[in-house]
């Protein structure tokens, strides 16, 4: 029986000796009913589940969301993929249950006095090794207008983190869509803390237009520009996003100033660079000496340097400077950015280390900081 609609989707029981009867009404319960005290009837067929209402279904999604994700750190992990183009989510959503052997679950939302359908809501669940699963959502929203936002909202505002795939949508659609994005945000029902923009390569001007955008303090923004070349691409760059949401969240414990650390192995150093080489907008990126300024190791997409070893010794120096002035006895920074006309630098300390730094050379007009930090922290790993 259908519990909820964010809820486990199983068979409805029916008597041993007869046919199913996919019209008969399910009794009005609130516990277990979609709209929550609103009459409704429901089908299954073919993994998809009719839900009838007689109300708006977004006051009726909204509604639910109060019930049960009112508090999102004790709730499910929830990512809410919205697609304006039908063109990725889709897709995803059919990858990932194919490649986790999980089912993908269907409920399709009609208006009762004409059995239009409203939307399509799709669900698979992502099993992940050591962390809790992540639920993946996605609407195919049939209805229009006012309804057609108020439906997608409903969906994004009870989730963790909300992908927007911009893809290939016209540059009138995406300033529509950012207009509504932004007056959803505004709304009193607005719990999702992470918003995150996926763009096409090159698109420089409108990652820069999101972002200096007026979004509410309490929502993190992120725009990344990957090529979306099928359905993998777009959920590694989900995932990169969801995962550095989670750093962002539970950042790593420093080790304390003076502790050294275990020594790195050179192949070490190659495997963590070259996650950092990946980064869109990076130039030149390495491993510094933060007491003498001194590059022990770089990587670059084009095999240029583009001043990398110069600007490493000048960002240990102002580290050093930082820590004259402030004095010892206070914590030394854990990150150095510098803009030089359209480049900038980045020195993050290593959590392991006290004497190790990594070093970035990225195109400001091209580079997603947020994805950089997350690409550090991840190539740490490498060098523990």
């Amino acid at each position: 029986m259908l519990r909820t609609l964010f809820g486990d989707l199983a068979p409805r029981r029916m008597p041993a000796s007869h046919e199913p009867d996919d019209t008969r009404p399910y009794p009005d319960d609130a516990s277990d009913s979609l709209m929550l005290g609103l009459r409704t009837r429901t089908a299954q067929r073919e993994n998809v589940t009719d839900v009838v209402v007689d109300a708006s279904p977004a006051a009726s999604m909204r509604a639910h969301f109060a019930a049960t994700r009112a508090d999102l750190e004790q709730a499910s992990a929830m990512i809410t993929l919205l697609d304006p183009s039908r063109l990725w989510a889709p897709q995803v959503i059919r990858a990932l249950s194919d490649a986790a052997g999980q089912a993908v679950e269907r409920l399709a939302l009609r208006e009762r006095g004409t059995l239009r359908t409203l939307a399509v809501i799709e669900r698979t669940t992502v099993p992940r090794r050591g962390t809790p699963p992540l639920k993946v959502y996605h609407a195919d929203i049939r209805a229009t207008g006012l309804e057609q936002e108020e439906i997608a909202n409903a969906l994004a505002e009870g989730s963790h983190m909300t992908a927007v795939v911009i893809g290939a949508m016209q540059p009138h659609a995406v300033m529509a869509l950012l207009r509504s994005m932004l007056a959803a945000t505004r709304q009193p029902e607005w719990r999702c803390p992470w918003l995150v923009f996926l763009l096409p390569p090159g698109a420089a001007g409108l990652r820069q237009r999101i972002l200096d955008q007026d979004w509410p303090s309490q929502i993190h923004v992120a725009a990344m520009s990957e090529s979306l070349t099928g359905a993998s691409s777009v959920w590694n760059t989900v995932l990169t996003a969801w995962e550095a949401a989670a750093v962002a969240r539970h950042p790593p414990a420093a080790l304390a100033p003076g502790d050294g650390g275990p020594p790195v192995h050179p192949d070490a150093v190659a495997r963590a660079l070259g996650v950092v080489a990946r980064t869109e907008g990076l130039l030149a990126c390495g491993l510094v000496n933060l007491s003498c300024g001194d590059l022990l190791a770089s990587e670059s997409r084009d095999g240029q340097t583009h001043g990398l070893a110069p600007m490493a010794a000048a960002l240990c120096a102002a580290r050093q400077a930082h820590l004259t002035a402030a004095g010892h006895s206070n914590p030394a920074p854990d990150e150095l950015l510098v803009t030089t006309g359209a480049q900038q630098a980045m020195l993050r300390t290593l959590s392991t280390s006290a004497t190790l730094g990594m070093v970035a050379m990225v195109d400001r007009n091209q580079v997603n900081l947020a994805l950089l930090r997350f690409r550090l922290m991840e190539a740490e790993k490498h060098l523990i």
